[in-house]
């Protein structure tokens, strides 16, 4: 097999990657100011666009040939990519690959240039889309670390239950972190317990998937959290630490009150689950 090769195309060769795009039945669009990488055995088997907007650079297009996939090709193009950009890299994508971004340096955008917000708005209203943005000056700095356990617990009305932390102004889902020596069930439990009330036997919590964002309350940490969905038959009331309990439909008609984890992290994909979509931001 040949050696993996990855290169900057110049100006003269992006109808190369064009036809890549074309080739795989991609709707990507190459606009003339845009950087294009790719990825190649000979031939191209890989690519992605950096297009320049506002003070920093729009990634897009990221594309591998489905049988050079999992390979670690698609984050050697970005990292080759980015290797000399220091200002901010902005992207869309779907939720599920959040992970793989975040492994590359990427966080959750909580603000967009004006053209970019535009667009994300526009994409929203037909699919399930988070925006993400690495900083070279941040991405390198380590960020104490929170392992939690939480749970999308739905009543009969398909609605989540969510809290909010005496001294907060975010509204999260139930659950807490973990003590030494606790499965994430276990810690699950003994959350549940303590501030509702709650007993639910770990029959009654299927995965949804791990999840991490910034912490909401506290400042400069990292949150990463296994999170859990169930049925809620039982009547609840806040205790110890919280406050306030709510409810939140989906889709919801306003997330700014909502903690960033699931606000950015999971709401999407239970809409995604839900087969709605997010509400139009402006």
């Amino acid at each position: 097999m040949p050696a993996l090769e990855i290169q900057q195309l110049s100006a003269a060769q992006q109808p190369l990657i064009v036809r890549f795009y074309r080739a795989h039945n991609s709707r990507n669009r190459v606009r003339p100011q845009a950087q294009c990488w790719v990825a190649r055995r000979g031939e191209i088997v890989g690519g992605l666009c950096l297009t320049p907007v506002a003070s920093g650079h729009f990634l897009t297009g990221l594309l591998v040939a489905p049988s050079e996939r999992n390979q670690g090709i698609g984050a050697q193009l970005v990292e080759c990519a980015l290797r000399d950009i220091h200002q901010p890299v902005w992207l869309f994508c779907q939720p599920r690959l959040y992970g793989f971004y975040a492994r590359l340096g990427f966080t959750s955008a909580t603000t967009l240039p004006e053209p970019l917000a535009d667009r994300l708005a526009r994409y929203q209203q037909t699919k399930t889309l988070i925006a993400l943005q690495r900083n070279d000056w941040i991405s390198t700095m380590p960020m104490p670390t929170l392992t939690i356990a939480i749970a999308c617990l739905f009543d009969n009305a398909r609605r989540i239950l969510i809290v909010r932390k005496r001294g907060s102004r975010y509204f999260m889902l139930p659950g807490g972190k973990a003590e030494a020596g606790e499965t994430p069930v276990q810690t699950l439990q003994r959350e549940l317990l303590e501030e509702l009330g709650l007993q639910l036997e770990e029959r009654d919590l299927q995965p949804l998937g791990h999840y991490a964002a910034p912490a909401a309350n506290e400042p400069g940490h990292w949150v990463e959290a296994e999170v859990f969905q169930g049925r809620l038959t039982q009547a609840v009331q806040v205790q110890a630490e919280l406050e306030e309990l709510d409810w939140l439909e989906l889709p919801p008609a306003r997330t700014e009150h909502l903690a960033p984890l699931l606000r950015e992290r999971i709401l999407p994909v239970l809409l995604e689950q839900s087969g709605c979509f997010a509400p139009e931001r402006r």
